[in-house]
């Protein structure tokens, strides 16, 4: 009779997911800074209507006002819109790319609107002025 000994605890005793999760979050954002400033009990959490600048490696700064904040995990990313030479632009940030080194806020309002998701200033007498650093 072949007996063999215990199989060591995996994952630490926490269910797949979470621990996928955990794993996910410590490659692609090893000082956890990204995922600070995404979470709901962050009092300087990312919100709508922040105004950002976005470094990338090998390109130049984004910088825009935040219309919308997706919080779903690793596939978080925000909504960024500016306006250059008078034409509304919009760019979608994936959070947890690895191409992002950083996000850094550049200016927040004196108070915040109601909503979560700013869609309804475009093309109205809110929308975002052109910004610069």
């Amino acid at each position: 009779m072949v007996v063999y000994e215990p199989l060591p605890k995996l994952r630490d005793g926490k269910p797949l997911m979470a621990y996928i999760r955990q794993a996910q979050y410590k490659k692609l954002d090893p000082t956890g800074e990204k995922l600070k400033m995404i979470e709901r009990s962050n009092p300087e959490r990312l919100r709508a209507g922040d105004v950002v600048s976005v470094f990338y490696k090998n390109q130049k700064p984004v910088i825009g006002a935040i219309l919308m904040v997706k919080r779903s995990g690793v596939a978080s990313a925000i909504l960024l819109r500016n306006k250059v030479a008078g034409l509304g632009v919009e760019v979608n940030v994936p959070i947890f790319n690895p191409n992002v080194m950083r996000i850094d806020i550049l200016r927040r309002p004196d108070t915040y609107r109601s909503r979560n998701r700013h869609y309804y200033i475009r093309n109205s007498r809110l929308d975002v002025k052109e910004v610069k650093l």
